[in-house]
């Protein structure tokens, strides 16, 4: 899914991240008002007594079994449980993070560099910080929260679980993984893979197993086509999920 670039090249929410949002409500020293954070902590506790997320749900991969063979689904929504409430807590603190970070965010170079061309084209003053603001703010919320699961995934998903979690990886039309961005038709901001044992090698590799997208700002949803493509060519068991900051955007206004 091809998404707008950041100021140092970071890929933004393929339009969604222009919608913006509504920030997440606060106290009076700019945190988190205690019920989102009493909820992170509903979850983390959740965890620790082994309802889903916990270590009771831990998956265990077997990679001689196939993708749709039902153990393997079974273990794939394991995994998916096992790290649903630490991803929901990464995409509040990434919202959190350009909320607080705003004006820093919209002052940089390439952000304004984007706002001195669209005021050449002739785009109203407030149209144009309408557009920089929504822009900006998915696409560093984006950054922050790949960011994030980069430097957690293996705490979330262990190496000994056979699963694993990537993020900005892209495909080619026909499903095939691809370094070159000029070459991607699609790209979902997570990854969930497993390994599996090539049949005719012995090989183990590894293989998507369930994708996700963040969405930041005001559309509905995951767009179907999209979604169909991205389950077709990697051949999923489940359409791409849908990841959202606690605080859903409310209005354009």
């Amino acid at each position: 899914m091809t998404r707008p670039k950041g100021p140092h090249g970071d890929a933004g929410d393929g339009g969604d991240g222009a919608d913006g949002g509504v920030p997440r409500p606060r106290d009076g020293h700019g945190r988190p008002t205690a019920t989102i954070a009493e909820g992170h902590e509903a979850i983390a506790d959740a965890a620790t007594r082994g309802r889903p997320g916990g270590e009771s749900a831990q998956p265990r991969n077997d990679p001689k079994l196939g993708k749709h063979d039902e153990q393997t689904v079974a273990e794939i929504e394991k995994a998916r449980n096992q790290i649903a409430p630490k991803l929901q807590q990464m995409a509040d603190d990434a919202w959190d993070h350009v909320d607080q970070n705003k004006d820093a965010i919209l002052a940089q170079e390439g952000y304004q560099r984007r706002r001195e061309k669209l005021l050449e084209r002739g785009y109203p003053e407030e149209t144009v910080d309408l557009i920089l603001e929504r822009t900006a703010l998915g696409t560093e919320a984006h950054t922050h929260f790949a960011r994030s699961i980069d430097a957690e995934a293996q705490n979330m998903l262990p190496p000994e679980t056979g699963f694993r979690l990537r993020t900005e990886v892209g495909y080619d039309a026909q499903g095939v993984e691809t370094s070159r961005q000029k070459d991607q038709d699609f790209r979902p901001d997570v990854i969930l893979e497993r390994q599996y044992e090539d049949a005719a090698t012995g090989d183990l590799d590894w293989e998507v197993a369930h994708a996700y997208d963040l969405k930041t700002g005001l559309k509905t949803g995951i767009e179907p086509g999209w979604a169909n493509k991205v389950q077709d060519k990697l051949d999923l068991g489940r359409p791409p999920e849908e990841i959202r900051p606690t605080q859903r955007p409310l209005s354009v206004d």
